[in-house]
């Protein structure tokens, strides 16, 4: 779901300038004017003699109560004191024809920086330089069972991470010459950051009581890109060519808290923190090559043909992997013969893929344009994973400890998918357009997963097929001035078959038996909106969405002789292996969304919008003892602005979300959420000068799930004040 976004709060750039709750929040998100001291456009009576370019300084602080770490991540901000750079904008002219241009900004506490350099020569071309890196913050805390409310295990406030990257590009732009664009890009990520993989634990020698224990990712991932285009127009052919290079490296470890078997542990103090770290790690490298012409052809005003081709080329390896549990009681290390690991972990993949595109856009008659398009993509890809050794404490007293080989497994896939569509616009009726579009498409794959240690012969071979249609109709009608209707319907299928033609699992192994043979999910859709301008101060836009999403399944069930594994099985009714089941509904969900949007300038000082969205969403799966699930929640926001007088500008927001989702068993993991938040803005913008604007902010904010039950159980409710003010002085 998308998060409520204040559009301009507290003076920060990229990171506070979508200053994002993420409360999940409506699908429709909301826009405000916030407590950003970032300057905005002094009124016009101030500007219309300002200089070009301009410099805006900016310092601001929070100050928080309750959790500052659901503060941080819903917000994307520090929690504390920032001061800096807000925005620059220098233009200058070397000559004639040469332009230098710099923007950035530079925030520290917020750790956001960016700077841009172009220099440009008119009928030449053009060189660009930039750097960026911004952060974002993660609460560390777990969650738990609702009715055993205890602490919640936690890794932190300061979960950061950090992102950015260094790009060079070069343009010629000569007359009668082929445009050239060449361009290097250095990216990054790194820092630490939540995880939703938690593990459940175990706390103190409480029986059935669980805390659901927190994950994290230590991320470090790096990437450099070229790429070279290159666009020429012959006769009434535009052509281009493009191609581009990549490679990343990662070195990524997901680090998770499992509870332990309390029985081994002889006191509750021990029992009480008893809890291991299991540390996934992954050192992985990426080669991708790909290559792409496309042309446009333009027979006539009338007649359009576009066509391209590419070819990609991925190479992938996974090399020194590990997995390790790392258990902190001795007395647990020497019943289970100490820590585990498996070392020397390795993989690999291989992609090529081609794909080719076809468009026509013909306009028949002067009110009808029809767009008809196909696509054709083959694909092939083959790859493997392996544990050349582990070393793994075996469960007995006294311990003993293993080295072996791991099975390795294979996977080859070959693909060929179709795709067609076409548009259709009508616009020959008066005040009203009509469109209409239709997509085919058809994918076969085969798939051949298999265990290469002579060892386990396992294996499975698969036909896979997919068929998806799209239809759509719609209307926009505009009956009178300053009111219009806009209708559209949707309908989607996409029907998946599983031929399971073989299924060998001799060597015991169960990861290689498929269990399910059908996946099909329909979506049909339904809105409409009103645009209505009643009168010239007042605009109102009204619309309403009806989607129903439905799942069937058909699945195998795995008996054997005797309950043992088959040699082979095929997969029919009459085979002992494996009996397919009837297919079900596994899962339908039903959306009604009402939204409405109201802008008013009752004077020519004052305007006033506000917005306000309801959805109704259930989804019912269809199992007896499952638990359907809930998504309603209203959103909805006020803005104003007021001019003082010709210098001085005032704005203010608020803005409401809340949701009440939560209808799990106090004994289940609630997955619903259950939250309240409001906020409030106010904005004092000064135009001192014409070359010199103030402006003075403040935001509230608070989030409450607390007494609402749901899976954070209030541990991160937070509320927090924002102040800021900044100063834009123009040069």
């Amino acid at each position: 779901m998308k998060p409520i976004r204040f559009s301009k709060f507290m003076g920060q750039s990229r990171t506070l300038r979508s200053f994002r709750l993420a409360l999940a929040a409506p699908a429709v998100g909301l826009t405000l004017a916030s407590a950003q001291a970032g300057t905005p456009a002094a009124p016009a009576a101030a500007t219309e003699s300002a200089a070009a370019n301009w410099i805006s300084l900016t310092i601001g602080g929070a100050f928080v109560s309750g959790d500052d770490a659901g503060m941080r991540s819903r917000t994307r901000t520090n929690g504390d004191f920032y001061g800096g750079i807000d925005s620059l904008q220098y233009s200058q002219a070397i000559d004639k024809s040469t332009t230098l241009s710099i923007d950035g900004h530079a925030l520290p506490g917020l750790e956001d920086y960016e700077v841009n350099i172009n220099l440009e020569k008119a009928d030449v071309g053009y060189l660009k330089a930039g750097y960026k890196q911004f952060r974002t913050w993660s609460d560390g805390s777990g969650g738990y069972y609702p009715g055993n409310q205890y602490s919640v295990p936690t890794w932190g406030d300061d979960l950061t991470l950090d992102r950015g990257e260094i790009t060079f590009e070069a343009g010629l732009r000569m007359e009668k010459m082929p445009e050239v664009t060449f361009s290097y890009k250095h990216a990054f990520r790194n820092g630490q950051k939540d995880s939703l993989a938690w593990g459940e634990g175990i706390p103190s020698n409480i029986a059935n009581t669980f805390k659901v224990m927190p994950a994290l990712w230590d991320i470090d991932e790096k990437s450099d890109t070229f790429e070279l285009d290159v666009e020429h127009t012959l006769g009434n052919t535009d052509l281009g060519l493009g191609l581009t290079y990549e490679h990343a490296s990662y070195t990524n470890s997901r680090v998770n808290t499992r509870g332990y078997d309390t029985n081994l542990l002889p006191t509750s103090t021990q029992r009480g923190n008893s809890f291991r770290t299991a540390t996934q790690t992954d050192d992985y490298t990426m080669d991708l090559f790909a290559g792409n012409i496309h042309s446009v052809t333009r027979f006539s005003d009338t007649l359009w043909l576009t066509a391209g081709f590419a070819y990609n080329s991925i190479d992938t390896d996974t090399t020194g992997g590990t997995r390790s549990f790392d258990y902190p009681y001795a007395i647990y290390k020497s019943s289970r013969g100490g820590d585990a690991f498996y070392k020397n972990m390795q993989g690999g993949a291989q992609v090529e893929q081609l794909i080719g595109n076809l468009n026509v856009m013909w306009v028949p008659m002067p009110d009808l344009t029809v767009t008809p398009s196909l696509r054709y993509e083959h694909e092939n890809q083959s790859g493997w994973n392996l544990i050349n050794s582990y070393t793994l404490a075996i469960p007995t007293v006294p311990a003993t400890a293993a080295t072996s080989t791991f099975p390795i497994y294979g996977t080859d896939s070959e693909k060929d998918a179709t795709t067609g569509a076409i548009d259709i616009r009508y616009n020959g009726i008066e005040n009203m357009v009509l469109y209409a579009r239709a997509q085919w498409a058809r994918e076969e794959e085969s798939i051949l997963l298999q265990n290469l240690d002579p060892a386990f012969p396992d294996w499975r071979n698969s036909e896979v097929a997919i068929d998806e249609q799209e239809y759509s109709l719609g209307a926009n009608w505009y009956p009178m001035s300053g009111l219009s209707f806009a209708l559209q319907g949707l309908h989607t299928q996409r029907d998946q078959g599983f031929n399971h033609s073989a299924v060998n699992y001799v060597g015991g192994s169960q990861t290689l038996r498929p269990v399910m043979v059908e996946h099909d999910t329909t979506l049909d859709d339904v809105n409409l909106r009103m645009t209505w301008r009643p009168c010239s101060n007042l605009s109102l836009v009204t619309r309403y969405d009806y989607t129903q999403l439905q799942y069937d399944n058909r699945g195998i069930t795995w008996t054997g002789s005797n309950g043992t594994p088959a040699v082979t099985a095929t997969l029919s009714p009459a085979n002992n292996a494996a009996s397919i089941l009837g297919q079900i509904e596994s899962g339908n969900t039903i959306s009604h969304i009402v939204s409405e949007s109201v802008t008013w300038s009752p004077m020519a000082r004052l305007y006033v919008q506000g917005t306000a969205s309801y959805i109704w969403s259930q989804t019912d799966t269809g199992f007896t003892g499952i638990v359907d699930s809930d998504n309603d929640y209203f959103s909805g926001s006020i803005t104003a602005g007021y001019a003082i007088d010709d210098k001085t500008d005032l704005t203010g927001s608020v803005t409401y979300f809340g949701a009440s989702n939560y209808g799990a068993a106090p004994a289940s993991m609630g997955y619903g959420l259950n939250t309240e938040e409001f906020s409030v803005s106010l904005t004092l913008t000064r135009a001192i000068t014409a070359n010199m604007i103030w402006n003075l902010r403040y935001g509230w904010i608070t989030s409450n799930t607390d007494p609402m039950p749901d899976q954070t159980g209030g541990y991160n409710d937070f509320s927090a004040h924002m102040l800021s003010t900044g100063l834009q002085i123009r040069f």
